[in-house]
């Protein structure tokens, strides 16, 4: 069975690959793959709608069993306002910012709250089946530590907020953990990723 991921992300579709590669009866691909190159306006409001809306314009082209996701990020003490959100990369309405000046943005926002506070990423998702029925859920993904202290260097493969980013399981900075570390950290969003596709697309 192939399982189209509407993605453009070589990287999230590596990752994807990895996540369900224990479903050896799908095959996962990319609108790349198929040469379908799409405009989806992703303006909904939650990580979900967006993944939606992704999923609905894919499958409408391809008529393949579809999963799409959207994330955003979600700090425990900032209020409504200063939630990141949709828009992690968005300072002030706008998105034309350097990585420095995002870091720099964070750290000084933590600080307003006491230099720290617990984060989680919420992942939407949708699945649409061979038959074009339609789930979508919100994942919330492991709870990990956003501080203003930065992390000793650079990270060589990783985002810009990995450099406050710290494992409260593992006791350690995002660029100091291991491949192992990573794993467990990223186990209860594969784990939910599996039961869906295993639930809605092979529907066991």
């Amino acid at each position: 069975m192939k399982l189209l991921f509407g993605t453009g992300n070589d990287f999230k579709y590596n990752l994807m690959k990895e996540r369900l590669k224990c479903f050896k009866n799908i095959e996962i691909i990319t609108p790349k793959m198929l040469d379908i190159n799409i405009y989806i306006n992703e303006d909904g409001k939650t990580p979900v709608e967006n993944a939606i809306k992704k999923a609905k314009a894919y499958y409408e082209v391809t008529k393949l069993p579809t999963i799409a996701e959207d994330s955003g990020l979600y700090i425990d003490k900032f209020r409504d306002e200063d939630q990141p959100g949709l828009f992690v990369k968005r300072i002030n309405g706008n998105e034309d910012v350097s990585d420095d000046e995002i870091l720099n943005h964070y750290i000084n926002k933590l600080n307003e709250y006491g230099g720290s506070s617990l984060a989680s990423y919420h992942t939407g998702v949708c699945l649409i089946d061979e038959d074009g029925n339609i789930f979508s859920t919100t994942i919330l993904e492991t709870k990990f530590l956003l501080t203003s202290k930065v992390y000793k260097t650079k990270i060589e493969n990783g985002g810009i907020l990995e450099l406050i980013s710290y494992d409260i399981n593992a006791n350690k900075y995002f660029g100091e953990r291991t491949e192992e570390d990573k794993i467990k950290h990223y186990e209860k969003l594969d784990n939910e990723y599996r039961k869906l596709v295993k639930k809605y697309i092979l529907k066991k």
